[in-house]
């Protein structure tokens, strides 16, 4: 993803992503690429004294990123990150998309456009009159 965005002229300096991500494979190529990750961590230990040598980069990757969850601009990655997930789980719930009964992409096209102008109707709801 890094690489089609770089082609377009846009350069990178963070990227957020799920617990999945955490690892070190997946670490190590962004700071290759001279990106910040800011994935969440899982909990729990990382590596160990039995981690095998070829191992040692991954773990080493992870403990770099366990760092940098202790900077003031992850806490700020992490909030706009819960902006973006609330709606998709609103609409996974709520709006029925987590298991929908309707089949073909036109359909299921038209419950997703619902889904969302229902929750731009609920978030309009909620603002302050300036």
């Amino acid at each position: 993803m890094t690489h089609d965005l770089r082609r377009r002229g846009i350069e990178p300096t963070t990227l957020g992503a799920d617990k999945g991500y955490d690892g070190g494979e997946f670490l190590l190529a962004l700071e290759a690429a001279k990106v910040t990750p800011h994935t969440a961590m899982r909990a729990g230990a990382i590596g160990g004294p039995t981690v095998k040598k070829k191992n040692r980069a991954k773990v080493e990757a992870r403990l770099r990123m366990r760092d940098r969850t202790a900077t003031a601009e992850y806490e700020v990655s992490q909030r706009c990150r819960k902006k973006v997930e609330e709606p998709f789980g609103w609409l996974k719930t709520v709006a029925g998309l987590g298991r929908t009964k309707l089949i073909g992409r036109w359909k299921l096209k038209m419950q997703m456009l619902l889904g969302a102008a229902t929750y731009n109707l609920l978030r309009l709801r909620t603002l302050q009159p300036t």
